[in-house]
């Protein structure tokens, strides 16, 4: 006897939910096998550290990295796969700790390297918890810091210019927008 179509129903509706269950399991499954090809593969630590240095230009893997320590160049480019047996570099310029927020930019040019440093944008460190300096951050650069926008940028950029720069951060309260509830939202995020 053929069953009925709302037999039939029943049975697909059925089988359905008894694999939906084994097909979670199996896009779990594979999901938790990409990522640990991906880490493998590309070499990217977890975060694991206080010192974030990011590295950008003819390597590898680019990116922001963190150590326990300061590292040095050399540290920083065997971490993120860039060190190459016929790379020539200045020794005595790889051995130089480098400091929390630091941005390098390698340049190779006929197999030697090249190291251009500079700091990290204010934007990636207000995401990273560094705090930014209100005496050398641009005024566009201020504008990363929550609770401060482009006219608040403008009125700290041109004091800062004006006293020579901020000998303490109590200073920013006497400047025009900046109020005590201001002023607590944004010194967890700034520094001299």
């Amino acid at each position: 006897m053929r069953p009925s179509g709302l037999t039939r129903e029943r049975q697909i509706s059925e089988n359905r939910l008894k694999g939906f269950p084994v097909l979670i399991l199996a896009i779990l499954a594979l999901s938790l096998l990409r990522t640990a090809v991906i880490d493998r593969n590309t070499q990217t630590p977890p975060l694991d550290g206080d010192v974030y240095v990011q590295i950008e230009g003819d390597v590898k893997h680019p990116g922001v990295y963190s150590f326990k320590y300061p590292p040095d160049i050399k540290a920083l480019m065997k971490r993120c796969g860039s060190i190459k047996s016929g790379d020539r570099t200045d020794m005595q310029l790889t051995a130089v700790p480098l400091n929390s927020g630091e941005k390098i930019t390698v340049q190779k040019d006929n197999g030697k390297c090249i190291f251009v440093h500079d700091g990290i944008s204010s934007f990636n460190r207000i995401t990273l918890g560094l705090p930014i300096s209100i005496n050398m951050e641009s005024e566009e650069g201020l504008t990363a810091v929550p609770g401060i926008g482009p006219g608040l940028a403008a009125v700290i950029a041109k004091e800062r210019s004006k006293r020579g720069g901020f000998k303490t951060l109590e200073e920013l309260k006497s400047l025009n927008g900046i109020g005590d509830k201001t002023y607590n939202k944004i010194i967890t995020y700034v520094t001299l």
